[in-house]
């Protein structure tokens, strides 16, 4: 068994948020009306790839993770927004978020995969551009992989049991990081 714990904060900023965690360093998977962006986390600031601070005035969700832990924020009223921090280990939760949530007992954990798009065009020892024409640019804080492999955003599956019927299912999925996979490699999912 595996116990996936959480706090919850209400009515704060993303930038609120993040202070509040303190994450050493992060990647956060930023979403606006315009664009949906990918920023290094450091000193509880988003950085885009020229080290400048990330402009989050339109961000409405974000995901910010490090491995240990995941921030989800969701705005619901301009800047301000609903926060909830996930983690298996439940003394990184930080007392800025008072809400507790239940936590999740899985029965069983799973590693998934999801392919980024796009083949590596650009980039440098911290960030790489990928480019896809169809869809664009978007540039992801790790270094530029060479022309025979790709990104991947490994993730961690939490799977429960239903009491009622016995069914499992995965009720729960936290980001765990971006790695480096072989190009010609196919079992994964796009995203």
């Amino acid at each position: 068994m595996t116990t996936l714990h959480a706090r919850a904060a209400q009515g704060v900023t993303l930038t609120e948020a993040l202070t509040a965690i303190a994450f050493p360093t992060a990647i956060a998977l930023l979403s606006a009306p315009h664009a949906h962006s990918v920023a290094r986390v450091t000193e509880g600031r988003c950085r885009t790839r020229a080290a400048d601070p990330h402009d989050l005035s339109a961000v409405f969700e974000a995901r910010v993770f490090d491995g240990e832990r995941e921030l989800r924020w969701l705005s619901d009223t301009g800047d301000r927004g609903r926060a909830v921090l996930l983690t298996e280990d439940e003394p990184l939760l930080p007392d800025a978020f008072p809400e507790p949530v239940v936590p999740l007992l899985a029965t069983t954990v799973l590693t998934a995969h999801y392919l980024l798009w796009g083949r590596p065009a650009e980039g440098d020892e911290e960030w790489t551009v990928l480019h896809t024409p169809r869809i664009g640019t978007l540039t992801v804080p790790h270094p530029r992989p060479d022309a025979e492999h790709r990104l991947r955003l490994v993730t961690r599956e939490y799977v429960t049991t239903d009491p009622r019927h016995g069914n499992a299912h995965v009720s729960e999925e936290r980001l765990l990081r971006i790695e480096t996979v072989p190009a010609d490699q196919r079992e994964d999912t796009h995203v």
